[in-house]
C-alpha cells in the first residue's frame, strides 16, 4: 500500500504555492467587478508588500483602478491624519484598498481598525516594518487618538 502526503506531492520549491494559494482568478474578459473586487481585495489583504510578484501587481492594478472608476465608492485621505500615507509609498494603495474593502463590507469607517490592517499587511511584507515606519505608524495612532 502507498500513501502519499500533501507535503511529499508538493515540490519542496513551490514556496509560491503557499504564498499565493487562493489567489481569485483572474477577473472575466478582463473587466473587474465588484465582486470580483472584493474577494480579490480580500485575498490580496491578507499578503504584504513583495509577496507573490506573479498576482499582486495585477490585483492591484485592477482593484485600485476599479475603486477609482467607482461611483459608489469615496476613498479620501488627508495625508496630515495619515502620515504613513506620505512615508511609506509602498503602503499607499494598501491602505486606499482597506478604505474600500471596508466599504464594500458595508462596514463604518474606523480609523483604528484600518491602522491595524494596515500595520498587519506592512508587518507581513518584505522586511517587515523598520523602526523607522514603528514611529510612524505610533505617530498616526496618536493622531487618530485625538
Amino acid at each position: 500500500m502507498m500513501m502519499f502526503s500533501a507535503i511529499s506531492i508538493t515540490p519542496w520549491w513551490c514556496f509560491a504555492c503557499l504564498v499565493c494559494g487562493g489567489a481569485p482568478d483572474w477577473p472575466e474578459n478582463g473587466l473587474a467587478t465588484r465582486e470580483w473586487v472584493e474577494d480579490a481585495l480580500e485575498w490580496r489583504l491578507d499578503r504584504g508588500a513583495g509577496a507573490c510578484e506573479e498576482y499582486i501587481p495585477a490585483i492591484d492594478a485592477w482593484t485600485l483602478e476599479w475603486i477609482a472608476e467607482s461611483d459608489k465608492i469615496r476613498v479620501e485621505i488627508d495625508t496630515e491624519e495619515w502620515p504613513v500615507f506620505t512615508s511609506e509609498p509602498m503602503l499607499q494603495g494598501t491602505l486606499i484598498q482597506i478604505m474600500a474593502l471596508e466599504q464594500l463590507q458595508g462596514l463604518d469607517f474606523n480609523e483604528e481598525r484600518i491602522l491595524r490592517k494596515l500595520k498587519r499587511v506592512a508587518r507581513r511584507s518584505e522586511g517587515g516594518i523598520s523602526e523607522e515606519l514603528k514611529l510612524v505608524f505610533k505617530e498616526n495612532k496618536n493622531l487618530q487618538g485625538d
